[in-house]
């Protein structure tokens, strides 16, 4: 899990002096090549040629990673020599049309917040991260994209959950659900059974995002099917529990990394995730 972390965090570009970076613990550079060296390397063009090829290895490492779309690096050096040792000043990934374990994404953009990056290798070969590396992250889907991410075998196991472990939502049976965006509006669409009622029946229901401690929350449920009476409370949790986009982000979350969404807003029929994610270092051994 920690190179879709990695992928999606070098996407680095720095645009953090080192005051603006003191909340995020961000070092300052250490280990650094001589200030002559980093004056060769971009004098012969060995900076430029090195940033070329790190960003190639970047995207090849980004592509195992996921299984379609269109990616893009770059890469920020202080030196050749640097660059070669695992320390940049900044990566920058985007992507368009993606898709990570099962969610789809219509473009995301990820950025390192601090100046100074250091990632290395242990004996084994492995990547090791010398120091915290915080990433701003900004991700959009679209209708298409959650409807697609809610079709995966790990979304479909929630709804098994709810059905089977429901506590007070068991007296439903929840056969399938699907989003539509209208208006900047969200909608739930939700085929459900009841006992003892051989029809299913279909709800609709309208509800706004919000972000409450880090997670994203649907709140303010309205029904939008006229004629009928439900316990819209009832449904509201059902919707919680379900949430494509929490649902989303809950499955990049990993011991090794953490994350904080700080803004959630619906434009242009499409929803724009935003927030940090941090991976955190590794324990010298």
């Amino acid at each position: 899990m920690k190179k879709i972390f990695l992928v999606i965090a070098l996407l680095i570009t720095t645009g953090c002096t080192y005051a603006a970076c003191d909340n995020l613990n961000c070092v300052e550079p250490y280990d650094l090549s001589s200030s002559f060296s980093r004056f060769f390397s971009v004098l012969s063009g060995q900076k430029f040629l090195n940033e070329k090829l790190g960003e190639r290895l970047l995207k090849k490492v980004v592509k195992k990673n996921v299984t379609n779309g269109k990616i893009k690096t770059e890469i920020k050096s202080f030196s050749g020599r640097d660059l070669k040792e695992g320390r940049f000043k900044s990566a920058k990934i985007t992507g368009k049309d993606i898709n990570i374990q099962g969610i789809h994404i219509s473009s995301f953009e990820a950025e390192t917040l601090c100046n100074f990056n250091y990632i290395t290798e242990d004996k084994n070969g492995d990547l090791f991260i010398k120091e915290n590396m915080p990433l701003k992250v900004t991700v959009i889907m679209s209708e298409d994209d959650m409807n697609n991410t809610m079709a995966s075998t790990d979304y479909k196991r929630i709804i098994d959950n709810i059905n089977n472990f429901g506590g007070n939502f068991s007296v439903l049976n929840v056969e399938s659900t699907k989003v539509q965006i209208k208006d900047n509006k969200m909608y739930y669409v939700l085929t459900y059974s009841l006992p003892f009622v051989r029809k299913s029946k279909e709800i609709m229901l309208s509800a706004d995002l919000k972000v409450t401690n880090g997670q994203i929350q649907i709140a303010n449920t309205k029904l939008e099917n006229s004629g009928l009476a439900l316990d819209i409370d009832r449904f509201s949790k059902i919707l919680n529990y379900l949430n494509p986009l929490d649902f989303s982000s809950k499955i990049l979350e990993n011991k090794e990394a953490r994350y904080k969404i700080e803004n959630v807003n619906i434009s242009d029929n499409k929803v724009m995730i935003s927030g940090i994610i941090t991976i955190l270092k590794d324990k010298e051994k």
